[in-house]
């Protein structure tokens, strides 16, 4: 493809890209290396911000949880929305249709009204809660810390497993069916036919899949906000910027946060690029 055409078609995305995220971005990295006076004045401060946040303990304690809370979630949506994928292929139309329709009411409803229904389910009058009672297992998902992060992520992964679900049973369309009937008269079995012709065809998809639910994860705010409000030891890196930034109106350093936060969400994000670069270098 000439240059001139490359650019005519990519350009005009080029420009939104940089109008929208390289120039806030750089503002962002600008305005972190200042400080905010009570008049309302930015002044230099270097990195002293980034000093501040890299010896704060709250800092620290939010990104372990935001880690633990990314190797946690996002396995279990993928592994999850596969099993539920894999069972919608071998329904029948009408009841495929209705379990989709009911499975997408937690991704299609707003994230405030979602959580709140979801937290519902768990209080003392919820079902979850009566069917423990039920068995003897009386839990306060409010009352420690397993129990609140275990809450929170139990939320993030019902609310997000319905997207992973669609993408991977889209993606299960496309596997030949000449190779899985091949495998079948050849005497494969399910697991084999699993691992040797279905996974082989999705792994792109699923690193797909991957990207998109670390930077969603890494950025995990709303149900937070709503459920535990931070508390017992649920403070994500978002929530620590909005509890920095605008509760204890420290705007600047909430800044460096956002930076701070970027350049994590690369670097989780670096082994997955790698691969994707080395996968289209191999296709060439």
């Amino acid at each position: 493809m000439r240059t001139r055409t490359f650019l005519g078609f990519a350009g005009p995305s080029i420009l939104v890209m940089v109008g929208l995220m390289a120039v806030p971005f750089g503002l962002t990295i600008w305005l972190s290396l200042h400080r905010l006076t009570f008049r309302g004045e930015w002044l230099w401060g270097g990195f002293g911000n980034y000093e501040f946040i890299l010896t704060d303990p709250d800092f620290w304690r939010a990104l372990e949880f935001t880690l633990v809370f990314c190797a946690v979630t996002i396995p279990a949506k993928i592994l999850l929305g596969f099993v539920t994928a894999l069972a919608l292929q071998r329904m029948g139309t009408l009841a495929r249709t209705l379990f989709i329709a009911c499975m997408l009411l937690p991704f299609i409803v707003t994230p405030v009204v979602g959580t709140l229904a979801f937290s519902w389910l768990f209080r003392d009058f919820g079902v979850v809660n009566y069917w423990l009672r039920d068995l003897g297992l009386g839990v306060n998902w409010w009352a420690n810390e397993a129990n609140s992060r275990t809450l929170v992520m139990l939320h993030y992964v019902w609310h997000g497993t319905p997207f992973a679900t669609l993408v991977l049973f889209a993606g299960l369309q496309t596997v030949p069916r000449d190779e899985i009937e091949a495998a079948i008269v050849d005497g494969a079995g399910f697991w084999y036919r699993l691992s040797a012709v279905i996974l082989p065809y999705l792994r792109s998809l699923i690193i797909f899949l991957a990207l998109m639910m670390i930077m969603d994860a890494y950025r995990v705010f709303d149900s937070i906000a709503i459920l535990t409000r931070g508390l017992n030891g649920t403070e994500s890196l978002m929530y620590y910027n909005y509890r920095v930034a605008l509760v204890d109106n420290a705007l600047a350093r909430g800044y460096a946060i956002a930076c701070l936060t970027v350049l994590g969400i690369l670097v989780l994000l670096i082994p997955f690029l790698v691969n994707t670069w080395n996968e289209q270098k191999a296709l060439r």
